[in-house]
């Protein structure tokens, strides 16, 4: 748990060091403001992934950082999980379109397939969640915890500390967290956690899952229309996110089932 809490105070103190520079320049200069056109905002978002691999080479060498990189390569495996997260995901933006759509007493529009890809295409080039966090959260942080606690205790744990790093943002106007209660927002970063930990379960902890799931979270999230729209989201990553445990997704694998998910995907000889 040192190495744990070492990471923590890394990835917070670096994110929220260098995110208050163009916070605090702002009181002088009023051009200058924390968005996603300033270039400290991806500084800030890739310190998490940054801190795990610092973390990862003072505790664990080359060796360890070549583990970690291995890790980011698909497992056989990832093409069912991928399918299986892309229709998760795909349903929950569905029951967020239909009930956001019944609270309004209209049918809300389903955006055309060249607009979600599009979207896509956007979120992959300019979110740095995915690739600029989850080496840190789920390369570095998420198999010491499991080390450690259960993977329903760890995934509530890293949520928590997850959804608190986020925190700042909420307070800053034209960012999407800034549309949404913290509460509900804690509620999504926590089910994410729990989809991730049930992934790197059943895929030897491949890293590619838990980016695939970062990035159709967000991705999902920024469908929703508006703040009302956005809330029914996060409340349904919630709900599939109860099924999971209920239905047993963190239960831990025998080992014939982790050495079968560990095979890299790659073709017979």
């Amino acid at each position: 748990m040192k190495q744990v809490r070492t990471f923590y105070a890394l990835a917070f103190g670096l994110t929220w060091g260098i995110g208050a520079i163009p916070l605090l320049a702002g009181r002088w200069m009023p051009e200058v403001h924390l968005s996603t056109a300033n270039p400290l905002y991806y500084l800030a978002a890739y310190s998490v992934s940054l801190s795990g691999l610092l973390l990862t080479w003072r505790y664990a060498g080359s060796k360890g950082l070549r583990s970690l990189g291995s890790r980011l390569m698909p497992r056989r495996s990832s093409v069912r999980w991928i399918l299986t997260v892309v229709v998760g995901y795909a349903t929950i933006i569905a029951v967020t379109l239909w009930m956001a759509g019944r609270a309004r007493g209209a049918p809300v529009e389903i955006p055309s397939w060249s607009t979600l890809l599009s979207a896509i295409m956007i979120t992959i080039v300019r979110d740095p969640g995915p690739l600029g966090e989850e080496l840190g959260w789920r390369g570095f942080a998420l198999p010491r915890l499991l080390d450690r606690y259960s993977p329903l205790r760890a995934s509530i744990g890293l949520g928590l500390v997850h959804a608190a790093w986020h925190l700042p943002l909420l307070f800053i106007p034209g960012m999407p967290q800034a549309n949404v209660s913290f509460p509900l927002f804690t509620v999504g970063v926590v089910a994410i956690a729990i989809f991730d930990t049930a992934l790197f379960l059943r895929t030897e902890a491949n890293l590619l899952m838990a980016i695939v799931v970062h990035l159709l979270a967000n991705w999902c999230g920024g469908l929703a229309a508006d703040a009302q729209a956005l809330s029914l989201f996060l409340a349904a990553e919630g709900g599939a996110a109860a099924l999971v445990v209920l239905g047993g997704g963190l239960r831990r694998q025998s080992p014939t089932q982790r050495a079968a998910n560990a095979r890299p995907f790659s073709p017979s000889p």
